[in-house]
């Protein structure tokens, strides 16, 4: 559900308030988004507040997150390479360049909480135009309409000072919502969402609940990623504190698990547990990521700051249960207990919050519904935006949502992990769609599937650069943020280190004349290059059947259908660089059924161990689906290696109509591969086993056709792939079933 924030009318309190505190630029929350934001308005001259919740500045990073995600690190640039930069000068400065130390530091990546916190205070410590506020905590947004004037902008942000007691209020030519909460984006009346959106609502294969009755899957409902703290333990006996035990300390939901391992001799140790301790890191400090507490992070997004504070006040509660479970449980063993005992909360971090993170890990909240909506196909497909201010390249990385039953036992449902080619992240999905002086560069606008990839905080720190920029591009030409120059905004950018274009691919558009040909229409079709092309077009390839097999080559081609049917075609163009780019749409002729059906891997059924976690399927590098075929099964390769048997996966189409269909498997070619792989048919007069090549090349499209088959409607028969005596690797991404006629 799209939600509208009523205003929260706090002119009656303002009176009792303090004078309000007028910046040019108002930045509400200090984590590494609003920090970089700040900074960045700085730079360009401009008077900036940064209005931070806590008692520190960096939010996660310097909040618990010891190991940081990035994806590809190249793509990490401007003040976000910056920050990470001088963490390895940090220990380089402190231990030597040589040292374990900076070894452990992987680039930057790997830190303790503190010394981020420090590198923060650093870079906002050069900016002096920057003041910060710490413990001030939203309260309401003002608007225009509040003072009784017309427009549609933010007037002022009204906080709670924490340590005072009393109300402030902060003015503003232009504010940046950089909280991972939105509450002054939601205070702003700006449409956003919370939780997942359905499957049909964007074409998202991803979107919607994912497992569960095949009724429910693909549909939206209200829920979120789980949270947790990101505690640090150390196992450095001097410099540790025992996990302390908390006031509502409940080891019931660990006796079945972690201690039925330790009991029967599984877990030896406390690492055993916490598989993240097995690396090096600067301090001998370790981030337990391991607290995931699936469906109780849902009401923390549209709270009150109370019922936040319970929710969070719950998750450490419990996160604590289990670090006190370890060394005090009398049922434990008592050699696993000692052992546990040589580890604890580091002495000097968090001294303020009994060496506890001060940050709940909102993974996600609200997500405004902005200027732009990122969705999964801007992830996949088009890659490239013109007005690209950030690159993203984690891949779709969604925790546990909620726990299903299914076989019998609980499972845990999340959107499913995929990994991606990088991405451009446009300026507009900063911008809400009418206030005219508000950026967010935290509560992006993006759909749930998106987000679950963009969400990584240095992603969020360029963002940030992103939005300090265009604030001070709309002061300056006294414009809304909607009427930024772009391409200013990005020649700044580039000039301040950042990584743009990244996810550039060919630029073409595909074009059919007649709209809704008939059968027997001749039909033309274009691929129209546009004036962003960075290199000329080498090949053009086109599939009009659906196998895979290139039909026509050429920017202009003509194609008659003879069925009447929607037809899936795609066009495969390639520059002068080498760079791809993969066009899809359906053309509809005669009656345009909906005949044809594409399964992806996600939607088999799979038996037996299945190479992977989570589920992680992947051959060597993930399958980088933007440059395969589209539609449902374009997401990844499913992976069974062929000494863990016996595995199979089983896709069973619904189809509409009775008759010969034409069968194709998709997947990409590896050395790795089996040359023997099993497939079974089960068809309408039969079954029929064949084996498929998986090292031989495929069609331009990565589609074999393996043959035509009788199918009777409905539900009947289904293709299985298995990896029996194979001689390598087994590898699926989709199976499609082409209906050619009775």
């Amino acid at each position: 559900m799209i939600h509208r924030l009523l205003p929260i009318l706090l002119l009656a309190s303002l009176t009792r308030a303090e004078e309000p505190i007028h910046r040019e630029v108002v930045v509400y929350a200090g984590t590494p988004a609003g920090v970089m934001a700040a900074i960045a308005a700085a730079r360009q001259g401009h008077e900036v507040a940064l209005v931070e919740l806590n008692a520190h500045v960096g939010g996660m990073v310097s909040g618990g997150l010891v190991a940081t995600d990035m994806g590809d690190r190249a793509t990490v640039g401007g003040l976000a390479d910056d920050f990470f930069k001088r963490i390895v000068k940090y220990y380089s400065d402190k231990y030597g360049a040589d040292s374990k130390e900076v070894k452990a530091a992987r680039n930057g990546a790997t830190f303790e909480p503190h010394v981020a916190e420090l590198v923060f205070e650093q870079m906002i410590k050069e900016q002096p135009k920057i003041t910060v506020w710490k413990k001030h905590r939203y309260k309401g947004t003002l608007l225009d309409a509040d003072r009784g004037k017309s427009g549609n902008r933010v007037t002022g942000l009204v906080v709670d000072d924490l340590s005072a007691g009393t109300t402030r209020t902060f003015t503003g030519d232009v504010f940046i919502d950089a909280s991972y909460e939105g509450d002054l984006m939601a205070g702003a009346k700006v449409p956003y969402r919370v939780g997942r959106e359905a499957r049909s609502e964007y074409g998202e294969q991803l979107a919607g609940v994912s497992m569960g009755p095949t009724e429910q899957r693909g549909m939206a409902d209200h829920r979120t990623q789980a949270y947790n703290y990101r505690v640090s333990v150390t196992s450095n006996t001097e410099n540790r504190v025992l996990f302390p035990k908390p006031g509502s300390y409940d080891p019931t939901p660990f006796v079945e698990t972690y201690g039925k391992r330790a009991k029967e001799g599984k877990a030896t140790s406390f690492g055993s547990f916490f598989t993240t301790l097995d690396k090096a890191h600067p301090g001998a400090k370790y981030d337990v990521n391991w607290f995931d507490w699936a469906g109780n992070s849902e009401g923390y997004a549209d709270g009150d700051w109370a019922t936040r504070d319970r929710i969070a006040e719950r998750i450490r509660d419990r996160a604590l249960s289990l670090l006190y479970y370890t060394q005090n449980d009398p049922d434990l063993p008592e050699a696993f207990r000692n052992e546990s005992c040589k580890w604890g909360l580091p002495k000097d971090e968090f001294a303020d919050s009994g060496h506890f993170p001060f940050q709940l890990y909102v993974r996600e909240g609200r997500r405004m519904v902005g200027a732009y909506l990122l969705r999964e196909s801007d992830l996949t497909q088009d890659r490239w935006k013109a007005d690209g201010i950030a690159t993203g390249s984690y891949g779709i990385d969604c925790h546990v949502v909620q726990h299903l039953r299914e076989g019998g036992r609980l499972v845990p449902e999340h959107t499913r992990h995929v990994a991606v080619n990088n991405y451009d992240i446009p300026y507009r999905s900063l911008v809400p769609p009418d206030v005219e002086n508000l950026l967010v560069p935290v509560c992006v606008s993006a759909t749930h599937v998106a987000y679950c990839s963009l969400r990584m905080e240095p992603v969020y720190m360029m963002l940030g650069q992103a939005a300090g920029n265009a604030a001070h591009l709309a002061i300056a030409n006294k414009k809304p943020v909607q009427k930024v120059d772009t391409q200013k905004l990005r020649e700044s950018l580039l000039k301040e280190g950042a990584v743009l274009d990244a996810g550039y691919q060919p630029q073409v558009k595909l074009t059919w004349t007649p709209a809704h040909p008939k059968p027997g229409d001749k039909v033309i079709f274009k691929a129209i290059p546009t004036s962003h092309n960075k290199d000329a077009l080498k090949q053009i390839q086109w599939n009009f059947s659906g196998d895979g097999k290139v039909s026509a080559e050429g920017e202009r081609v003509v194609h008659v259908f003879e069925m009447e049917k929607k037809h899936a075609v795609s066009l495969l163009v390639t520059d002068a660089a080498g760079r791809r780019r993969l066009l899809t749409a359906e053309v509809p002729v005669g009656i345009a059924e909906a005949l044809d059906v594409t399964m992806d891997d996600f939607d088999a059924e799979l038996f037996g161990r299945w190479n992977g976690t989570f589920p992680d399927y992947i051959a060597g590098l993930p399958l980088r689906y933007s440059d395969v075929f589209h539609g449902p099964g374009i997401h990844r390769d499913m992976v069974v290696r062929g000494k863990l048997a016996p595995a199979r996966a089983q896709f069973r189409p619904t189809l509409l109509r009775e008759g010969r269909y034409q069968v194709c498997l998709g997947f990409r070619p590896s050395k790795a591969q089996a040359t023997n792989t099993p497939l079974l048919i089960k068809h309408a007069v039969g079954n029929d086993k064949l084996t498929i090549d998986q090292r031989k090349e495929t069609t331009a499209f990565n589609w074999v056709p393996v043959g035509e088959f009788e199918f009777k409607a409905g539900r009947d028969g289904f293709v299985e792939v298995s990896n029996g005596q194979v001689d390598g690797r087994v590898a699926i991404d989709g199976m499609r079933w082409i209906w050619l006629g009775k």
